[in-house]
């Protein structure tokens, strides 16, 4: 009888941890960077695919249960993530604090110098380039210069420089379109080939294996079958929730057409 009594107390001991665990509850939050308050930051909870956005104060409500994963994304801060905590669930409140994004330049490398200040300012190559031999004096700025007669007489048409197609019709030379074509195809293809790294450097592998059950060697791949959904711009501006959601729903149709 004891035993019997033993295992109904660990059963509904277990019960209630796992019901407690499962619980949502709805919590306060507040984003900042040092003593900044931010607004207009993505706060997504992956675990419930539900999101929202800080306002202007730095404040949110969102449904969270006990070790949900929150994804924390912004323009100018750097994207994160936060695990809710039990502390979290017990004060209903969470803080989140963002680091700055910080664009790192490439490395330029300086030829031909010893890193000795006054060595190098000696040893400093000699200017080729003539020096001209004008003389200025503030007094020469009261002076009146004589009457041009060609400057009056052949002052230029206005129009002919601000009107595209010139005077009359007649065209004139316009921005190189190809070359802006060119260069835009270019960034598009530079995006497109960082995208599965920086994405998956973002929501973390954890996301793609466990919530979108997609294996790991063919997140890639998953990640060109969406591409229909123009998930590469939308990343790029800075709409990562509907980003999220789009791979959430294409999970779907993806595993079923692999199965």
């Amino acid at each position: 009888m004891k035993t019997k009594l033993t295992y109904s107390t660990l059963f509904v001991f277990l019960a209630w941890n796992a019901f407690s665990q499962e619980k949502t509850t709805t919590i306060y939050g507040k984003i900042h960077s040092g003593d900044t308050l931010v607004e207009n930051v993505h706060v997504f909870n992956m675990s419930k695919k539900t999101g929202v956005i800080s306002n202007d104060l730095g404040e949110f409500n969102l449904q969270v249960s006990l070790n949900d994963t929150l994804y924390i994304s912004s323009l100018t801060y750097q994207k994160t993530t936060v695990k809710v905590t039990s502390k979290n669930i017990e004060t209903n409140q969470i803080i989140i604090n963002l680091n700055p994004l910080v664009n790192e330049l490439k490395e330029v490398f300086i030829r031909h110098l010893t890193g000795n200040l006054a060595a190098d300012i000696a040893n400093r190559p000699i200017d080729t380039i003539p020096k001209h031999n004008f003389v200025f004096k503030l007094s020469d700025l009261k002076k009146e210069l004589p009457y041009d007669s060609y400057a009056v007489d052949k002052r230029p048409n206005a129009q002919s420089i601000t009107d595209p197609l010139g005077p009359m019709g007649a065209t004139a030379s316009l921005p190189d379109k190809r070359y802006q074509q060119e260069l835009k195809l270019k960034r598009e293809l530079a995006q497109k080939k960082d995208f599965p790294n920086e994405i998956k450097k973002d929501l973390g592998i954890d996301y793609f294996t466990n919530v979108l059950k997609i294996p790991h060697e063919k997140i890639n791949h998953f990640l060109s079958y969406c591409e229909y959904q123009n998930i590469i711009f939308k990343y790029y501006n800075n709409q990562v929730l509907e980003v999220i959601e789009i791979l959430t729903q294409e999970s779907k149709n993806y595993n079923a057409i692999k199965n």
